[in-house]
């Protein structure tokens, strides 16, 4: 989803979409592809065109506290207003791994159809079962290929769909 970012005076249109450790950040005109991985200090290690950079951020309310590069920023949060004649975006195709758990149950498989709020991944996790469903009606275009009983980490890719 697209939103406005605000950092300090200033307002950016943003859009971030991930697939797995992959992402494609778009800020108004510009694109940018990268890679993260997440380190066990609770920094993030991020590559854009090549150069590498670790991040520590804090999330609180609509604000984003991120430590990048020697350098502190905030970050607010602004959902884009919908007023115009413009449609407006489609959910969100992707969806990741909320959490680092246990797959218990597959309930789809790739080209099946769903519909939104169907159930398609059933994971666990500190005895807690975490439900992920459908964001919106369409064709299951990947799947996870982990199996039953596998462990999935925070941020990978479980199901992503397609139009019907």
């Amino acid at each position: 989803m697209s939103e406005t970012l605000i950092l300090g005076n200033k307002s950016y249109s943003a859009n971030l979409r991930r697939s797995g450790s992959n992402f494609k950040l778009e800020i108004d005109d510009d694109s940018y592809d990268g890679d993260f991985e997440r380190l066990g200090n609770g920094s993030l290690s991020i590559v854009i065109d090549g150069q590498r950079h670790i991040c520590y951020s804090e999330r609180k309310s609509n604000e984003t506290y991120v430590f990048a590069d020697g350098k502190n920023f905030v970050l607010r949060r602004q959902p884009r207003r919908t007023g115009s004649p413009v449609q407006e975006e489609k959910a969100e195709d992707l969806v990741l791994s909320p959490i680092t758990g246990k797959l218990l149950d597959c309930r789809s498989e790739e080209g099946a159809s769903v519909k939104e709020g169907d159930v398609v991944i059933v994971l666990e996790a500190m005895k807690m079962e975490h439900r992920l469903r459908s964001p919106r009606d369409g064709i299951i275009s990947k799947i996870t290929p982990v199996q039953t009983g596998g462990q999935v980490k925070e941020g990978e890719m479980m199901f992503e769909l397609e139009d019907k």
